[in-house]
């Protein structure tokens, strides 16, 4: 999903694309993580900001890329000193940016392996249709 830098608030289904997680382990988090608490409309739909994007990818790599069991992934969050509203954004924009480049990459090259794999099926069903008739 690309990131738009102008938008002040992220519905959930958004969230779950620019992080890469399910909508259930994001309000599972919010559960365990205090300091992830997204606003709500008068819907009751959750609204993230870019700070809360920033949690849950700090969060998840925390626990997929580092190891840390949830609990002391919530130690670290808490420890962790709080930057400026500028600092933060910047940060929070930074670490988007690279996720989308690497989501970028990695479907780039799923989808040469995928053409090239149907190119050879082609061809061998072109070649067995060619000995039937």
């Amino acid at each position: 999903m690309a990131f738009d830098s102008t938008k002040s608030y992220y519905s959930i289904s958004e969230v779950t694309k620019i992080a890469g997680v399910p909508a259930y382990l994001l309000r599972y988090w919010e559960g365990f993580f205090t300091e992830l608490k997204p606003a709500r409309d008068t819907r009751g739909n959750r609204r993230y900001t870019n700070r809360d994007i920033a949690m849950v990818l700090n969060i998840k790599d925390l626990v997929y890329e580092k190891g840390y069991k949830l609990g002391k992934a919530s130690e670290m969050v808490k420890g962790k000193p709080r930057n400026s509203d500028d600092d933060h954004k910047t940060t929070e924009i930074l670490k988007l940016q690279k996720q989308i480049g690497n989501e970028k990459n990695r479907h780039g090259a799923v989808d040469e392996r995928r053409t090239f794999l149907l190119r050879e099926i082609r061809e061998e069903i072109e070649d067995i249709l060619q000995l039937l008739g």
